[in-house]
Protein backbone atom coordinates (compact mmCIF):
# COMPACT_ATOMS: atom_id res chain seq x y z
CA UNK A 1 0.00 0.00 0.00
CA UNK A 2 1.25 3.04 -0.98
CA UNK A 3 1.98 6.28 1.67
CA UNK A 4 -1.16 8.33 0.50
CA UNK A 5 -3.31 5.71 0.69
CA UNK A 6 -2.47 4.34 4.26
CA UNK A 7 -2.65 7.95 5.09
CA UNK A 8 -6.42 8.12 3.54
CA UNK A 9 -7.20 5.10 5.37
CA UNK A 10 -5.80 6.63 8.80
CA UNK A 11 -7.67 9.47 8.09
CA UNK A 12 -10.97 7.40 7.57
CA UNK A 13 -10.19 5.79 10.94
CA UNK A 14 -9.86 9.41 12.61
CA UNK A 15 -13.07 10.67 10.88
CA UNK A 16 -14.88 7.29 12.49
CA UNK A 17 -13.62 7.36 15.48
CA UNK A 18 -14.19 11.15 15.88
CA UNK A 19 -17.88 10.36 14.99
CA UNK A 20 -18.14 7.46 17.49
CA UNK A 21 -16.57 9.83 20.02
CA UNK A 22 -19.27 12.35 19.12
CA UNK A 23 -22.11 10.04 19.15
CA UNK A 24 -20.80 8.95 22.89
CA UNK A 25 -20.30 12.66 23.78
CA UNK A 26 -23.81 13.10 22.96
CA UNK A 27 -24.98 10.38 24.73
CA UNK A 28 -22.65 10.83 27.83
CA UNK A 29 -24.57 14.38 27.64
CA UNK A 30 -27.93 12.59 27.37
CA UNK A 31 -27.23 10.47 30.34
CA UNK A 32 -25.97 13.40 32.36
CA UNK A 33 -29.37 15.13 31.82
CA UNK A 34 -31.11 12.52 33.13
CA UNK A 35 -28.79 11.98 36.19
CA UNK A 36 -29.88 15.29 36.98
CA UNK A 37 -33.33 15.17 36.28
CA UNK A 38 -33.32 12.41 38.55
CA UNK A 39 -31.20 13.76 41.38
CA UNK A 40 -33.82 16.37 41.25
CA UNK A 41 -36.61 14.38 41.63
CA UNK A 42 -35.04 12.41 44.04
CA UNK A 43 -34.49 15.67 46.37
CA UNK A 44 -38.57 16.52 45.72
CA UNK A 45 -39.18 12.97 46.85
CA UNK A 46 -36.82 13.37 49.89
CA UNK A 47 -38.38 16.74 50.69
CA UNK A 48 -42.01 15.06 50.39
CA UNK A 49 -41.08 12.42 52.19
CA UNK A 50 -39.95 14.57 55.22
CA UNK A 51 -43.01 16.66 54.95
CA UNK A 52 -44.84 13.58 55.07
CA UNK A 53 -43.36 12.23 58.24
CA UNK A 54 -43.24 15.81 60.15
CA UNK A 55 -47.24 15.49 59.66
CA UNK A 56 -47.43 11.99 61.28
CA UNK A 57 -45.09 13.26 63.67
CA UNK A 58 -47.40 16.17 64.47
CA UNK A 59 -50.55 14.29 64.41
CA UNK A 60 -49.01 11.71 66.72
CA UNK A 61 -48.11 14.66 69.16
CA UNK A 62 -51.75 16.02 68.88
CA UNK A 63 -53.02 13.08 69.94
CA UNK A 64 -50.97 12.60 72.61
CA UNK A 65 -51.76 15.94 73.79
CA UNK A 66 -55.36 14.75 73.13
CA UNK A 67 -54.56 11.90 75.53
CA UNK A 68 -52.98 13.25 78.31
CA UNK A 69 -55.86 16.19 78.73
CA UNK A 70 -58.09 13.65 79.09
CA UNK A 71 -55.34 11.96 81.43
CA UNK A 72 -55.94 15.02 83.55
CA UNK A 73 -58.93 15.95 82.99
CA UNK A 74 -60.01 12.35 84.38
CA UNK A 75 -57.41 12.39 87.18
CA UNK A 76 -59.04 15.98 88.33
CA UNK A 77 -62.04 14.15 88.39
CA UNK A 78 -60.70 11.37 90.27
CA UNK A 79 -59.69 13.54 93.32
CA UNK A 80 -62.61 15.88 93.52
CA UNK A 81 -64.70 12.61 93.89
CA UNK A 82 -62.05 10.93 95.89
CA UNK A 83 -62.32 14.44 98.15
CA UNK A 84 -66.12 14.12 97.85
CA UNK A 85 -66.40 10.72 99.03
CA UNK A 86 -63.70 11.24 102.39
CA UNK A 87 -65.81 13.88 103.19
CA UNK A 88 -69.63 12.13 102.96
CA UNK A 89 -67.06 9.04 104.70
CA UNK A 90 -66.14 11.77 107.60
CA UNK A 91 -70.02 12.80 107.98
CA UNK A 92 -71.39 9.28 108.21
CA UNK A 93 -68.93 8.01 110.75
CA UNK A 94 -69.38 11.72 112.87
CA UNK A 95 -73.15 11.11 112.45
CA UNK A 96 -72.82 7.45 113.66
CA UNK A 97 -70.77 8.57 116.61
CA UNK A 98 -73.71 11.15 117.26
CA UNK A 99 -76.90 8.40 117.13
CA UNK A 100 -74.44 6.16 119.14
CA UNK A 101 -74.48 9.14 121.41
CA UNK A 102 -78.01 9.93 121.71
CA UNK A 103 -78.70 6.20 122.16
CA UNK A 104 -76.58 5.92 124.90
CA UNK A 105 -77.48 9.14 126.66
CA UNK A 106 -78.73 8.25 130.51
CA UNK A 107 -82.51 9.71 131.32
CA UNK A 108 -81.36 12.57 133.36
CA UNK A 109 -78.92 13.92 130.19
CA UNK A 110 -82.56 13.82 127.87
CA UNK A 111 -84.60 15.49 130.15
CA UNK A 112 -81.56 18.44 130.97
CA UNK A 113 -81.48 18.54 126.83
CA UNK A 114 -77.79 17.99 126.72
CA UNK A 115 -76.53 17.12 123.64
CA UNK A 116 -73.86 14.50 122.64
CA UNK A 117 -70.26 15.96 121.86
CA UNK A 118 -69.91 14.16 118.62
CA UNK A 119 -73.24 16.84 117.22
CA UNK A 120 -71.25 19.42 118.84
CA UNK A 121 -68.39 18.70 116.83
CA UNK A 122 -70.62 17.54 113.56
CA UNK A 123 -71.79 21.18 113.26
CA UNK A 124 -68.51 22.30 113.96
CA UNK A 125 -66.82 20.56 111.31
CA UNK A 126 -69.41 20.67 109.42
CA UNK A 127 -71.17 24.00 109.72
CA UNK A 128 -74.49 22.24 108.92
CA UNK A 129 -77.46 24.04 110.77
CA UNK A 130 -79.80 21.25 110.16
CA UNK A 131 -79.39 19.75 113.73
CA UNK A 132 -79.93 23.19 115.59
CA UNK A 133 -83.52 22.66 116.80
CA UNK A 134 -81.86 19.11 118.55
Amino acid sequence: MDPEEKIEELENQIAERDRKIRELELKLADCMGRVDEIRSEKSGLQEEVNRLQVMRLDLKLRDFQELEDENNRLKHRIEITKDLLDEARERLEILEDVVEGFLNQSLPERITGKKPDALIHYRERFRDGRFNNL
